[in-house]
C-alpha cells in the first residue's frame, strides 16, 4: 500500500503534463493560422483587382410579327403522254413482221406488226371450197324442187315429194349461210392479224420481235401519243377545290421552274392517295415523258407569328425551342412554337414581341444572363 501510492501520483502527474503540452502546441498552430489567413488577406487587398472581361460582341435582327404567313406546298407528279397505249393482237399466234422500231414516228392505221396467217388462209380457202359445192348443191335442190312441182300439176308427184324437195333447198341454203358467216370470221381473224396504229404517235418500248409467239392481250409494242405531254399530279383536295381551269402554277422539272397551265381536274379523289388528279400542260421545253418533277401551290395560313432562321433557334427541356433575345445588353430567352418549316427558316409563335430584338445565329457562343454588346444589326432577307 505505501509503496503502490507515489507511483500513482507520478503517473497522473505525467499524463497532466502531456496534455497541458499538446494543448500549448494546439493554441500555437491556431494562432499562425489566424495570423496566416491574415497576411495573405493583407496581400490580395495590395495587389490589384483583374479588369471584367469585355462583354461578347453579337450580331441581332429584329422581330417582324404577320397576322398570317405563305407556305409552300409541294406535291410529286411526272411527265405523260396524253396517250400512252400498249398494243397487242386480240388472237394468238406467231409473229411474221415488225414493221417498227422504238422511237419510229407513225400515222394512225398505218399497220405496226403482222401474225403468221397461212392457216387462216388455208381455213378460208376450205371453206370457199365448201361453199361452191354447196352452191351446186343449192342449184340441184331448186331444179329438182321445180321439176316435183310440176310433175304434181300434171298428178304426177304427191304433196309428200314436193314438200321434201323444198325443205332439202331450204336446208342447203342456211348451210350455205352458215359457211358465209364462218367466212366472215375468218375475215375478221385476217384484219385482226394485223397490228395497226389507233393514232398517230412515236413507238415506244418494243416488247416482241419477229419469231415469237404473241398471246392475246399481250403488249407488242407501246404508242405514245405525239403533241406536249402533260404533267399529272395528285393534289390536296382542299387545295385542288380552290383551282380554276386554264390558271397559272409553277412546276420544278429538273431543278428548274416551269410555268404551267392546269388543263384538267377529276372531279372524284384517287381511291388509294385519296387525291385530286390534276393535268397541266408545260410552257415551254418539256421533258420527255416518265421524267419527275414537284408542282408548287402556294397556300395562306392566318396564323400569327415570325420568320426566323432555323439558326436561331436553341432546343429547351422537353423539346421545346428557345429563341436568344438581347435586351438592355443581356442575354434573354423567349418561349418558341414551330409552326412551319420552309429549308432554313421556320415559321414560329411564342412569347416574344414585334421588333424584339433576338439572335439569329450563334447561340452557342452565349448563355442567358450574358451580358453582349451589338456590334450589328441586319436585316434578314427572307
Amino acid at each position: 500500500m505505501t509503496n503502490s501510492k507515489p507511483s500513482l501520483l507520478l503517473r497522473s502527474i505525467r499524463a497532466l503534463g502531456r496534455l497541458t503540452l499538446t494543448l500549448i502546441f494546439v493554441a500555437a498552430a491556431a494562432a499562425a493560422l489566424v495570423t496566416g489567413r491574415g497576411v495573405l488577406a493583407d496581400r490580395a487587398a495590395a495587389r490589384p483587382a483583374p479588369d471584367a472581361a469585355p462583354a461578347t460582341p453579337v450580331t441581332v435582327q429584329q422581330i417582324e410579327m404577320q397576322d398570317s404567313h405563305l407556305v409552300t406546298r409541294r406535291f410529286s407528279g411526272q411527265v405523260e403522254a396524253r396517250q400512252d397505249t400498249a398494243l397487242a393482237f386480240e388472237r394468238s399466234g406467231t409473229i411474221s413482221d415488225i414493221l417498227v422500231r422504238e422511237g419510229d414516228t407513225i400515222v394512225e392505221g398505218q399497220p405496226i406488226a403482222r401474225l403468221d396467217i397461212r392457216l387462216l388462209q388455208a381455213e378460208r380457202t376450205r371453206l370457199e371450197a365448201s361453199r361452191a359445192a354447196m352452191v351446186a348443191q343449192i342449184e340441184l335442190a331448186r331444179r329438182t324442187n321445180e321439176r316435183q312441182a310440176e310433175l304434181r300439176e300434171r298428178g304426177f308427184a304427191t304433196d309428200q315429194r314436193v314438200d321434201d324437195t323444198s325443205l332439202t333447198l331450204t336446208r342447203l341454203e342456211a348451210e350455205i349461210a352458215g359457211i358465209d358467216a364462218s367466212l366472215m370470221a375468218v375475215d375478221v381473224n385476217l384484219s385482226k392479224s394485223v397490228l395497226v396504229a389507233p393514232f398517230t404517235g412515236t413507238i415506244g418500248t418494243r416488247a416482241l420481235d419477229a419469231g415469237a409467239v404473241a398471246s392475246p392481250g399481250v403488249a407488242v409494242v407501246s404508242l405514245l401519243e405525239g403533241g406536249a405531254p402533260r404533267f399529272r399530279a395528285g393534289l390536296d383536295p382542299t387545295l385542288a377545290a380552290d383551282l380554276t381551269i386554264g390558271q397559272t402554277v409553277t412546276i420544278r422539272l429538273s431543278d428548274q421552274d416551269q410555268t404551267a397551265v392546269l388543263a384538267q381536274l377529276t372531279p372524284d379523289l384517287d381511291p388509294v392517295t385519296r387525291a385530286r388528279i390534276a393535268f397541266f400542260d408545260i410552257q415551254g421545253a418539256t421533258p420527255p415523258p416518265g421524267a419527275t418533277g414537284e408542282v408548287l401551290l402556294t397556300q395562306a395560313i392566318a396564323k400569327p407569328g415570325a420568320w426566323v432562321p432555323l439558326s436561331a433557334l436553341r432546343q429547351g427541356p422537353r423539346g421545346t425551342w428557345l429563341l436568344m433575345t438581347v435586351q438592355d445588353g443581356m442575354v434573354g430567352t423567349e418561349a418558341a412554337e414551330i409552326l412551319h418549316l420552309d429549308s432554313d427558316r421556320a415559321f414560329i409563335r411564342g412569347t416574344f414581341t414585334d421588333g424584339q430584338s433576338y439572335l439569329p445565329g450563334g447561340t452557342h457562343r452565349v448563355v442567358p444572363g450574358q451580358p453582349v454588346t451589338v456590334s450589328e444589326q441586319i436585316a434578314w432577307a427572307r
